[in-house]
């Protein structure tokens, strides 16, 4: 009952099952009860059972003794020292569009002190594969808009825009075999005991960059997707100011511009970037370079 409480109560529950398989678990031994001070086996196996699991999980949270663990995602031993690959996954983490670090978080939230829970990485690759799906499908109609403009006249004299347009075409398809391979990945062998999981973590974590070689691998189809919206824009950008008339240049200028201030507004929200504190500190600097020079008198 404390397991099916905390699971219904609790974003970080210990327990190693999810609600539904607790509740089913007493509605088991609701029925066990007829079993009292009778001499049954079978009853008394499927006790112990129960009972083990749930002492298993009680010992490897350090249950009754002064460090235990009280959520699902705190660590007992710290964190793992990544910093010799810290410039290279920064680079990384630029590059795909700060996807890494969202995924590095929600793996270490799932992957704690070399300990899974099943049902955190059950919902953790469900959210992935409805990810995954939706990509195979912005990069399927990715492709077909790139194909399409690749057939518009105008872009026949245009090799930038025609390089640019083959660069999408290119990161869009990489979005979508990406994809694919995952969650096939996924389907096949990932969905087994928690440890098979354990033992694919293990493996993983024993890598060049460790769990964050993972967090890049499942990046990828986000961010391939974003560069081949990228360099769309680009090619219709230079399509639209090489071969528009000023009338349109000066209507297209203005909302190209609205609209690349409009989409980097989430990203650098993400990234604790405001425009506010912008501002704040270019008066700082500014405030600070002007000064120097009365001090320097």
């Amino acid at each position: 009952m404390h397991a099916h409480a905390e699971n219904i109560t609790s974003e970080t529950c210990l327990a190693p099952f999810a609600s539904s398989e607790v509740a089913s678990m007493l509605g088991l031994v609701d029925h066990l009860k007829d079993s009292t001070n009778k001499e049954r086996e079978h009853s008394v196996w499927i006790a112990a059972r129960l009972m083990r699991l749930f002492c298993n999980a009680k010992f490897v949270n350090f249950c009754g003794q002064p460090g235990a663990r009280l959520d699902v995602d705190q660590s007992l031993y710290g964190e793992h020292d990544t910093r010799s690959n810290k410039i290279i996954l920064c680079i990384m983490n630029v590059i795909l569009f700060g996807s890494p670090v969202a995924q590095s978080k929600a793996i270490h939230r799932i992957w704690v002190d070399e300990t899974i829970v099943q049902p955190r990485w059950k919902d953790f690759i469900d959210r992935m594969t409805t990810e995954w799906n939706g990509y195979t499908i912005f990069s399927t109609v990715m492709l077909a808009v790139d194909i399409s403009f690749l057939a518009v006249p105008a872009i026949a004299t245009q090799t930038v825009a025609i390089a640019l347009t083959y660069l999408s075409c290119l990161c869009a398809l990489g979005s979508l075999v990406v994809s694919l391979v995952l969650a096939g990945q996924v389907n096949d062998s990932r969905r087994g005991s928690a440890v098979d999981v354990a033992s694919f973590m293990v493996g993983i974590s024993q890598s060049m960059f460790g769990l964050e070689s993972l967090a890049l691998m499942l990046s990828l189809p986000f961010a391939l997707l974003i560069w081949g919206m990228a360099f769309f824009a680009g090619a219709l950008s230079t399509l639209i100011f090489r071969t528009s008339s000023v009338v349109v240049i000066s209507i297209a200028s203005p909302v190209w511009v609205a609209v690349f201030v409009l989409a980097m507004w989430p990203v650098l929200t993400a990234n604790n970037i405001h425009i506010s504190r912008l501002r704040s500190w270019i008066i700082e600097q500014a405030s600070s370079q002007a000064v120097e020079p009365i001090f320097g008198v």
